[in-house]
C-alpha cells in the first residue's frame, strides 16, 4: 500500500539462462497476452463501450456470466445484442467463448483479466488528459460564458469524464441529467439515493434556461479539436510482454530464486507452471511483468521508496549536464568524468561495425540475384552466419548498462555528498536545464551521431526520482547561452567560447572552464528572471539587458592600503 512520504520505482531482475523449450513457450504466452490486449484496447476506443472503462470490474463480471451460458443461450444473447446494436461487445464475446472452447493455446481466465484491466487503464488515463487540456484552454473554448453561471454549471456537468454525458457530448448529442436508480447492493443505499435525487432535482432547476443544444454543440467542438492533437492510443499487436499479478505467480517455498509463473491453456488442460531462475537479491511482490527487450527476458516489479523530509539545510547547486562528463557543478566539482569516454567508444564501435555490415548487405544482395547456384548459396551464408542481431544486441545491453551505472554513480554522489570536490557538501536544492529542451543539429555529422546516444532523458529521470527520494528540491530553468555568458561581469557573446571546454570573456578577460561557468550562470537564473520557455533569440535580448544594468550601477573604487596611510600621515603634519 502507497504511504504518504514514498515514492514508487521500477526494478529490473535478470533472469539464468533460460533453455530454448521454456523460451519457446514465454514467446507463445505473449504473442497470445499481446493479441488478447489488443482486442480489449479496440473494443474500448469505440463509441459504445467507452464508458465502460471508468466500471472496468462490472463489464468483467457481465463477460464472465455471458461466457459460462450455455451455447443455445449465449448464441440467443449475441443475436439480442446485435439488435440492440452493441456490435463492439458482440465480437468481443465471440473472441472469448472461441478462445475458451479452442483446443489449442489460449490465455487462461485470470490473464484475459488482466489484459481488460490493462486496457482500461489506458484508456482512462487518455479521456483524462483530453479533460486536462479541455480545463488548460478553458478562456479559449469557453470564455464567453464567464459571466452565465447557470451556464457554466451545465458545462461542468457535462465535463465529467466517469459519467456518460461526457462521452454523449463527443458524439455530438445533447446531453440532460436523468433521475438516479436505486442500487440495493451499495452500502446505505436509501441515503445515497437521497443525496443523489437532491443533486439531480437542484441540477435540473439551474438549467432549466440555459440553451442546452448550443452549448452542447460548443462543448462537442471543444473536445473535438483537442482529440485532433491528443490521439487516442494505437491499438498495436505487441507480443514482447505480459503481466501476472499475485494469483500468477509464486516463489519456490525452498529456493526463494526459483520463480514460478502461470502458463498459458491448451483445451481444457493446463499447462504446468513456467519455472524461471532470477538472478540477484529482492523481494517480489504484488503485480510483476515479464518483458522481451532485444532478445533477452527482463523481470520489471514495482515498489515503495520511503522518501526523507525536505531538506532545510544546505546549499543550492547549479548543475549543468556535459559530454565529457555528467554534469559539471557550480562548486567546480567534475562528476562521472568516464561518460564520454564510454560514449564515444561505444558511438564509434557502431559507426565501425554499421559500415562493415552495409558492405556485406550490399554484397548478399549483389549475390543473391547472380545466375550461379554457388553465389546465391553465399548470399545465404552471409545472410545466416554474417547479418545477425545477436550479438549485437548484447553489445547494446552491456553499453546501456554501462552508461546508466556511471549516470547512477554520479547522481548518488551529488545527493549522499561522497566523491570528489563533494565531501561534505550537502545539498539541499539543485538548479538544472530544462532537459527536455530540443536539441539542435548544428554540428559535424560525426558529432550529432555521438549525441545522439546521450542518455538526457536517463539523466532528468534519475534526477527526479533520486531528489524526491532524498529530500533535495530539484529547479529547473532556461539555460540558453549559458555557456556563453561570463561569470564575473555577465557579459554575453558567442566569442567568448574560445574552444570546447575554455570560456575567455571579451571584455574583462575572465577565464575558466565552459561547463563550469554554464553551472553558475544555471544557478544564477534561479531567480526566475528568464522566463523558462523563452526562445534563445529572445533570451539574448534579456542577457544583454542585464549586462547593460550592470554596467550602469556604479563601481566603489578598489581599497588601498597603502593610499589610506599617507593620507592619515598628511593630516598629522599638517596639525
Amino acid at each position: 500500500m502507497k504511504t504518504v512520504n514514498s515514492l514508487p520505482l521500477t526494478v529490473t531482475r535478470l533472469f539464468a539462462p533460460i533453455p530454448p523449450e521454456t523460451q519457446a513457450e514465454l514467446d507463445l504466452l505473449c504473442e497470445l497476452y499481446g493479441r488478447t490486449l489488443q482486442k480489449f484496447q479496440m473494443a474500448f476506443c469505440t463509441h459504445e463501450l467507452r464508458q465502460k472503462v471508468w466500471n472496468w470490474r462490472a463489464f468483467r463480471d457481465e463477460i464472465v456470466y455471458c461466457l459460462n451460458l450455455p451455447q443455445p443461450k449465449f448464441e440467443t444473447l449475441l443475436e439480442d445484442l446485435k439488435a440492440q446494436g452493441k456490435r463492439a461487445q458482440t465480437e468481443l464475446l465471440k473472441f472469448l467463448r472461441s478462445q475458451q472452447s479452442s483446443e489449442g493455446p489460449h490465455l487462461q481466465a485470470r490473464h484475459w483479466k488482466l489484459c481488460l484491466e490493462e486496457a482500461s487503464q489506458g484508456l482512462r488515463t487518455y479521456w483524462q488528459t483530453v479533460k486536462a487540456e479541455l480545463k488548460r484552454q478553458w478562456g479559449r473554448f469557453f470564455g464567453r460564458y464567464s459571466n452565465e453561471p447557470k451556464t457554466l454549471i451545465y458545462i461542468n456537468w457535462i465535463l465529467r469524464e466517469t459519467e456518460p454525458q461526457f462521452y454523449m457530448a463527443s458524439q455530438g448529442k445533447v446531453p440532460y441529467p436523468q433521475p438516479p436508480k436505486l442500487n440495493p447492493k451499495e452500502k446505505d443505499a436509501e441515503e445515497r439515493y437521497r443525496k443523489r435525487l437532491t443533486a439531480f432535482e437542484k441540477l435540473k432547476k439551474d438549467i432549466e434556461t440555459v440553451k442546452r443544444y448550443a452549448v452542447a454543440k460548443r462543448v462537442y467542438c471543444a473536445i473535438k479539436k483537442v482529440r485532433k492533437k491528443i490521439r487516442l492510443p494505437h491499438c498495436r499487436l505487441t507480443s514482447n510482454r505480459a503481466d501476472f499479478d499475485s494469483s500468477c505467480w509464486r516463489l519456490n517455498s525452498k529456493d526463494q530464486n526459483e520463480l514460478r509463473l502461470m502458463s498459458y491453456a491448451e483445451g481444457a488442460k493446463k499447462r504446468q507452471l513456467i519455472a524461471l531462475r532470477i538472478l540477484g537479491k529482492g523481494a517480489l511482490r504484488g503485480t510483476i511483468q515479464l518483458i522481451k527487450k532485444l532478445d533477452v527476458y527482463e523481470l520489471r516489479v514495482c515498489r515503495e521508496a520511503l522518501c526523507k523530509p525536505e531538506r532545510t539545510e544546505g546549499e543550492i547547486v547549479g548543475f549543468d549536464t556535459g559530454y565529457t562528463e555528467v554534469a559539471a557543478l557550480s562548486n567546480g566539482a567534475f562528476i562521472g568524468q568516464k561518460f564520454g569516454e564510454k560514449l564515444t567508444r561505444y558511438s564509434d564501435y557502431c559507426k565501425e561495425k554499421g559500415q562493415k555490415r552495409n558492405k556485406l548487405w550490399a554484397k548478399a544482395k549483389e549475390l543473391e540475384s547472380s545466375a550461379k547456384e554457388k553465389d546465391r548459396r553465399k548470399a545465404q551464408n552471409i545472410f545466416k552466419h554474417n547479418l545477425g542481431r545477436k550479438k549485437h544486441n548484447a553489445k547494446y545491453r552491456r553499453a546501456q548498462d554501462s552508461i546508466k551505472q556511471e549516470i547512477n554513480k554520479a547522481i548518488n554522489s551529488i545527493v549522499q555528498g561522497k566523491g570528489d570536490g563533494l565531501d561534505g557538501v550537502k545539498v539541499k536544492e539543485l538548479v538544472i536545464e530544462k532537459l527536455s529542451a530540443h536539441m539542435g543539429k548544428t554540428r559535424s555529422k560525426n558529432w550529432n551521431r555521438r549525441l545522439s546516444s546521450w542518455a538526457r532523458g536517463y539523466i532528468r529521470q534519475c534526477l527526479e526520482q533520486k531528489c524526491k527520494q532524498f529530500g533535495i528540491r530539484l529547479t529547473q530553468v532556461n539555460a540558453c547561452h549559458s555557456s556563453r555568458v561570463c561569470p564575473a561581469c555577465f557579459y554575453p557573446s558567442k566569442e567568448n567560447r574560445v574552444s570546447t571546454d575554455r570560456v575567455k570573456c571579451r571584455q574583462c578577460g575572465y577565464e575558466g572552464h565552459a561547463d563550469t561557468c554554464a553551472a553558475k550562470e544555471i544557478l544564477r537564473r534561479r531567480s526566475g528572471e528568464i522566463p523558462l520557455y523563452a526562445p534563445p533569440g529572445k533570451v539574448f535580448e534579456m542577457l544583454m539587458v542585464q549586462y547593460k544594468r550592470g554596467l550602469e550601477v556604479p563601481q566603489a573604487p578598489p581599497f588601498s592600503c597603502k593610499t589610506q596611510l599617507n593620507e592619515s600621515e598628511g593630516e598629522k603634519k599638517s596639525l
